[in-house]
């Protein structure tokens, strides 16, 4: 598949735009961290924009299954926004809620390896890379680690230790399923 042919479906659809809307949700949390108000504000205004941002994630999908929308480019452009959201979330809670730096570095790394790949797949070996267990335990493992920091609440450093453990084996899981597909063809040049 080649980047053309991403294009050549159609673009605007409905699940597209809610993918592209989670991202708008960053700017929001922006401003709630980065100025202070009373403790319940921060948890209702909060509460929103995460409610916003998990009910595009879950409709886009949803909706471009149920109205015939599913194409190449919605099927790479959710998980982009996504990641841009997790890096985002994490580095806006390095900055506002003592979040590890390390931490947000390693997922950082991971999100763009994994997105360099996936595209790789996409574009030279035709193959669109599935979403699997880990993938999805680890975003939860994310949430749940950042709400504990969002709201500072007690043992939140307990969350990281999983959380990694996760990390490492949805690394070694996606390696294990796609490793010898990017690797194929490299051998004969």
């Amino acid at each position: 598949m080649t980047v053309r042919e991403l294009f050549t479906y159609r673009i605007l659809t409905v699940s597209n735009l809610l993918s592209l809307s989670r991202v708008l949700g960053i700017p929001a949390l922006w401003y709630i961290l980065a100025h202070p108000h009373g403790i319940e504000r921060i948890r209702l205004y909060t509460g929103l924009t995460l409610f916003f941002m998990t009910l595009t994630d879950f409709l886009d999908g949803y909706l471009a299954r149920k109205l015939g929308q599913e194409t190449p480019l919605g099927q790479y452009l959710d998980p982009i926004a996504d990641k841009i959201v997790i890096i985002s979330g994490l580095s806006l809670l390095v900055c506002y809620r003592d979040f590890p730096l390390w931490v947000t570095i390693v997922v950082t790394l991971r999100e763009i390896v994994g997105t360099i790949g996936g595209g790789f797949l996409l574009i030279k070996r035709n193959v669109l890379g599935k979403p699997n267990y880990w993938g999805k335990v680890g975003v939860g493992m994310i949430s749940l680690s950042g709400l504990f920091y969002l709201f500072s609440w007690p043992y939140r450093e307990w969350t990281i230790p999983p959380l990694m453990l996760v990390f490492a084996g949805g690394i070694f899981a996606y390696t294990k399923t796609y490793g010898r597909t990017i690797l194929k063809g490299s051998a004969s040049h």
